[in-house]
């Protein structure tokens, strides 16, 4: 049975659609099947089509007649296209394959501060003022580096919901999930916002709400978060701006 999302009021009586993603059920095994296909009938090909682009070009040298820099143009656009393949390729290997993870103890403030600063300058330079509010927390019990990525997907979804610049929020509390002790990793946009109706979709493989996106950030999110035990919640209003809240288990404190 499919699970609607929640609504709420916010305001002057605006409705804001709640959703957690913990409803959702599991696509992994679904795509994963098609990883090594994909691998071996697609990757390799375009790689040498990259290469072979790039020489062609190379070999051009610069475009003096009407025909020769139309002809260059359509390289160039022919090279992009199929690097954008190649960044999709990429993408949907990482939502696939095995992951190993490590289990370590994380200070979830101070990773999230790694994350925005190692992104700051090219966050801004798209019109976009980000606001960090750390939070003292307790530790979480897993990997860094997937955790990093989770969280600079938000980031960078967050920042695709504002073509025209805004506000980006990070904020790092703690909680009560279902009644454990949980971190809270929160990214609130004042974007476009995502409809009722699309908030259930954005999780899964392909499903883009903003133009351009290849439609896996989201769902590799999910699934990092979902291999540390975690979900997601999402807040959302149309023209409003959207809030996604990554909820960790706590690391268990020794007594």
């Amino acid at each position: 049975m499919k699970t609607a999302p929640e609504k709420t009021t916010k305001g002057n009586d605006r409705a804001v659609t709640a959703f957690d993603a913990s409803q959702l059920g599991s696509w992994e095994q679904d795509v994963a099947s098609l990883a090594g296909m994909l691998v071996h009938e697609v990757k390799n090909p375009l790689s040498t089509l990259n290469i072979s682009s790039q020489l062609i070009l190379e070999e051009m040298g610069p475009a003096d007649t009407p025909k020769e820099q139309r002809t260059l143009r359509r390289l160039e656009m022919m090279q992009s296209e199929i690097q954008r393949i190649e960044k999709i390729i990429s993408s949907f290997l990482q939502l696939t394959k095995p992951q190993k993870m490590s289990r370590d103890s994380i200070d979830v403030s101070r990773l999230v501060e790694e994350v925005i600063s190692r992104n700051r300058e090219v966050i801004e330079l798209d019109g976009v003022s980000v606001l960090f509010q750390p939070g003292s927390v307790s530790s979480v019990t897993g990997d860094a580096a997937m955790l990093h990525q989770a969280i600079l997907n938000l980031i960078i979804n967050g920042c695709s919901a504002m073509p025209n610049g805004g506000e980006l929020l990070v904020r790092v509390m703690e909680t009560r999930y279902r009644g454990s002790p949980a971190v809270v990793i929160e990214v609130t946009d004042t974007g476009v916002g995502i409809t009722e109706e699309a908030i259930p979709r954005i999780f899964r493989p392909y499903v883009s709400t903003t133009e351009g996106g290849t439609g896996l950030g989201l769902p590799t999110t999910l699934r990092f978060v979902r291999l540390h035990g975690g979900t997601i919640l999402v807040e959302s209003e149309p023209e409003q701006g959207s809030r996604f809240s990554i909820i960790l288990p706590a690391e268990e404190s020794e007594s």
